[in-house]
């Protein structure tokens, strides 16, 4: 285990390691000389000697006790400061790996996976870093410290410590039975987790209901509760017989001590204190051997979090270095043509190109990506494994060729598995094109890390996510320099001076979680106060508006109309009439492009768009 948390090559400062490594073996060894003390005391008592002629020994005594309690007091702070230290450094790391997964990969995810590796494993690596390492140290040195102590007064003390191996076999038969229970209730614990995660939201339940499934699920966790009650009453026996092992092994070993203490002492080998020595020792061994055997259970535990932990830190799709922000130069002046497809293809990984070990196989992925991302089923990804058939390749796009210019709205039209949320992902950069490439900002979004990418996009999507926090974090996150005056500027440009007059708290208002106290119109303002705000060429609108009546829809398309006159506007929309505002209209069919021009010319043509538009709208 030592060699696995060297191999994580994190910054151990081994200067602060030395002195906590000296308390601990201080707290551990200064004990031992209580006992030896105590047994000269008995025996000058004993040869006549006087409370004045006992009180330098006496005060030795209480020396060394307090030696060693100040001595462990400072090596848990120390070993704690240190030991938490490297804990949240890997945790950090962990953190960072995870923000650089491809969005892909969160698709294939459980959000509850995801926050388990951060909170639940790293609190079970934790051990490896703080208590582990101190309770070893001081356990070893404790031995054998004792040993030295019980060989100076006779070694045949030693011989009664024979009896601890026999008492470790039952110890080691009883904590592989621990282990494997152990791990059997962690899989209890996930299936509890999973079931509660999948019926108890809202639209969990309502589909419960429709089911009527409420008395099957009942039972269902039911019987989870008999598996697991059962798992922790067999854990508590095998616990029982650790504990009267070690209480049967201390007792005949006491009795042993007894006896050969009298035995020597008869013989005229060694004094009566030093008989009491040896049985103070009896005692004194107990925590030490307790230490160095009981690091089996944690380090066990630990074993199972760090490999999860690793598997993570070691799977080829996180901490991608195209993602965050790398550091460039200036970039010159934006062309006219903001996005540019040229004859773009593009087909989906398999799941397994983009799954990251013990994250994507964990039941459950994940449902709650919005946007674009929602529009991308496992389904795509387990058909490019071959799940799906020679004649169902996970081939999207071919051949796509178009362009965006400044003061330009085009509309994406297409009915549902076109791709056109895969060409939304491929205009934001969050994803490569297969084939072709795709300019933004003049620049190949090959060269680009996503973020990067997003320096030139603003999306208006039609599920805007908000976080729980004030409106004034929401409008400004990632532009922490923004003034007051110009959230309240960009709001007035969305449309939202009146309500935020009408909020109490003006920006200081909580939004609630998912932006929950605000409507869906209101929620696509603030999206739209936030184009506002960070000002970048191409606004790309999707669905923005899917969700709205018609009133509201036409007052959201007034407001993007004003924010959009100096830039690339890319609009992917489910009603005609947020298509008929655009400039041109590509018309997508099986990947590629079938029809473009203006809404009206198009309609003009009688094709696919116009047959399209007749029966109401896209899929």
């Amino acid at each position: 285990m030592f060699k696995r948390v060297m191999r994580l090559g994190l910054a151990v400062d081994w200067i602060k390691v030395l002195p906590i490594v000296l308390c601990t073996a201080l707290a551990a060894g200064l004990p031992v000389g209580v006992p030896l003390l105590l047994g000269r005391i008995i025996d000058a008592a004993l040869h006549g000697a006087g409370l004045v002629e006992l009180l330098p020994l006496l005060g030795l005594v209480a020396a060394f006790a307090i030696a060693a309690a100040l001595a462990e007091v400072l090596a848990n702070t120390l070993g704690a400061r240190l030991g938490y230290g490297l804990s949240w450094q890997l945790a950090r790391r962990l953190y960072a790996e995870l923000l650089r997964m491809p969005l892909l990969s969160y698709t294939t995810i459980n959000p509850g996976v995801l926050n388990s590796r951060l909170t639940n494993d790293m609190r079970m690596v934790d051990p490896l870093f703080t208590t582990v390492p101190l309770a070893t140290v001081h356990g070893w040195v404790g031995l054998a410290a004792v040993a030295i102590a019980l060989g100076t007064i006779n070694v045949w003390f030693l011989a009664a410590f024979v009896l601890v191996p026999l008492a470790l076999i039952a110890v080691r038969f009883a904590e592989g039975r621990i282990n494997a229970t152990i791990k059997a209730s962690y899989e209890i614990n996930a299936a509890v987790a999973s079931q509660i995660e999948s019926t108890t939201s809202g639209d969990a339940v309502s589909l419960v209901r429709q089911a009527r499934a409420t008395a099957a699920e009942d039972g269902r966790f039911a019987g989870l509760a008999d598996q697991s009650v059962a798992l922790a009453a067999r854990m508590d026996n095998w616990r029982a017989v650790i504990s009267v092992a070690y209480r049967l092994c201390f007792d005949l070993i006491t009795v042993l001590f007894l006896g050969i203490g009298v035995l020597l002492a008869s013989a005229g080998q060694i004094s009566i204190g030093s008989v009491v020595s040896a049985l103070f020792f009896v005692g004194l061994v107990r925590q030490p051997l307790g230490e160095v055997v009981g690091q089996r259970y944690p380090l066990i535990r630990a074993g199972m979090g760090l490999d999860r932990v690793e598997a993570v830190l070691h799977s080829p799709n996180t901490g991608l270095e195209t993602v965050a922000a790398a550091a460039r130069p200036p970039e010159p002046v934006v062309p006219d043509e903001v996005l540019v497809f040229e004859q773009v293809g593009y087909t989906y990984p398999g799941r397994q190109a983009v799954a990251v070990k013990t994250l994507s196989d964990v039941a459950g992925a994940s449902s709650g990506m919005s946007g674009f991302l929602s529009g991308v089923p496992l389904t795509r990804l387990d058909e490019a494994d071959g799940g799906g058939g020679a004649e169902q390749p996970a081939r999207i796009l071919g051949d796509i060729s178009f362009a965006v210019r400044r003061g330009e709205t085009v509309a994406i039209a297409g009915h549902s598995g076109s791709g056109k949320s895969t060409l939304i992902s491929l205009a934001c950069g969050s994803i490569r094109p297969s084939a072709g490439r795709v300019r933004l900002a003049g620049i190949d979004t090959a060269e680009l890390t996503e973020e990067d990418a997003w320096r030139f996009v603003s999306l208006v999507s039609q599920d805007v996510y908000l976080r729980d926090a004030p409106l004034r974090d929401n409008l400004s996150y990632g532009l922490e320099h923004a003034t007051d005056d110009r959230l309240v500027d960009a709001l007035h440009e969305a449309g939202l001076g009146e309500l935020l007059r009408q909020l109490p708290d003006g920006l200081d208002t909580m939004v609630g979680q998912r932006g929950k106290r605000f409507s869906g119109g209101e929620r696509q303002r603030i999206a739209i106060a936030r184009a506002v705000l960070r000002d970048r060429p191409l606004l790309v609108l999707d669905e923005a508006t899917s969700h709205l009546d018609a009133e509201r829809e036409e007052g959201i398309l007034d407001a993007i109309d004003r924010i959009a006159a100096d830039r690339a506007v890319l609009v992917v929309a489910h009603r005609a009439s947020a298509i008929e505002r655009a400039h041109r209209v590509v018309m997508i069919e099986g990947g590629s492009v079938v029809e473009h021009g203006t809404h009206a010319e198009l309609i003009a043509a009688g094709g696919r768009y116009a047959a399209m538009h007749r029966a109401g709208g896209q899929g």
